[in-house]
């Protein structure tokens, strides 16, 4: 098969989209078919570039929902190619708690939808009308998909979970302190001022190396965001051995029931507790030993043979 693969980030970008355009373009070509990867900064430049590309595709793998997604499934339809959308975040909720930095969570903004601007109710539109015209949505964790089919009706024939990529656990490294780490991009959603009120290292701006190598020599890996889908800091972190301290709001407790703590995002006593008990050596060795025990890791090469059985289905 022909597979382009279409991403809204970069090499340079601190996130999962380029990883998995990097590392599924490699499984891909394994197994033998054709692929291209086709990066794109923006909506705009996704609209006005994306053409030459799906025209040569026979599949097409979005891995963005609306920057790459929308105009994926536009130009899909148009050349009648089949697309999956990997749904890993949400992009119209996003934009609201970072325009307007309302502590929302995820599934709050659907069960009370607040008032949008008109760019965010127009993206809504273009989301709602991708939804009905995609032929699958690659959901991460079962806690998003079952929030998006109910506001968006999706049928269960066209939504399905294809987990992160999960490494392989790795020599656990040790350290004498007890520093707590977050990476990431600095934007309203992550709830920065509570990361800084707790002293956590921020970590942005750095290579994806960097980012594994300040993990090595942390503590404990925290994300307090107001949502956080499943997140690939944290993954990386569990799979060197790290504990955690993650919000609430997030699907990740499907992949690492034990193995850390889950807290309110917006409770500054539950996270004191939180911080407090990762400082008790017994309790802290109680959790590395819990992560030691699970069983994990999801390959590239199984990743990609995920997306290669949905298309055959479809």
């Amino acid at each position: 098969m022909k597979i382009l693969i279409t991403t809204g980030l970069g090499k340079n970008d601190i996130g999962g989209p380029f990883q998995y355009a990097h590392n599924l373009e490699r499984e891909f070509l394994a197994r033998g078919h054709q692929v291209r990867v086709n990066k794109f900064g923006s909506i705009e430049r996704s609209i006005l570039g994306i053409w030459s590309g799906v025209i040569w595709a026979d599949k097409i793998l979005a891995l963005d929902t609306f920057s790459v997604g929308f105009p994926s499934v536009l130009a899909a339809k148009i050349f009648r190619k089949e697309v999956i959308i990997r749904v890993g975040g949400d992009f119209v909720w996003s934009k609201y708690v970072n325009r307007v930095g309302d502590p929302m969570s995820l599934p709050d903004f659907y069960e009370n939808l607040p008032k949008l601007n008109l760019k965010e109710k127009i993206t809504l539109l273009l989301i709602k009308w991708m939804i009905r015209e995609v032929d699958f949505l690659a959901f991460n964790t079962e806690w998003q998909r079952k929030i998006w089919s109910k506001y968006y009706k999706i049928s269960e024939n066209r939504s399905g979970v294809v987990r992160n990529f999960i490494p392989e656990k790795k020599e656990v490294s040790t350290t004498t302190s007890k520093n707590f780490i977050w990476a990431g991009r600095i934007i309203a959603e992550k709830n920065i001022p509570m990361l800084k009120k707790f002293g956590v290292d921020i970590v942005t701006g750095v290579s994806h190396k960097n980012v594994l190598d300040k993990i090595r020599s942390s503590y404990v890996a925290v994300s307090l965001a107001h949502t956080d889908v499943c997140p690939n800091f944290i993954i990386e972190a569990v799979s060197l051995g790290k504990p955690f301290i993650i919000t609430r709001e997030t699907g990740l407790s499907e992949l690492f029931p034990k193995g850390g703590i889950y807290v309110d995002p917006l409770s500054e006593e539950e996270i004191r507790n939180a911080f407090e008990t990762m400082r008790d050596e017994n309790t802290y060795n109680k959790f590395v030993s819990e992560l030691r025990d699970h069983k994990m890791g999801h390959s590239w090469g199984e990743l990609a043979g995920d997306f290669l059985k949905i298309w055959e289905k479809i």
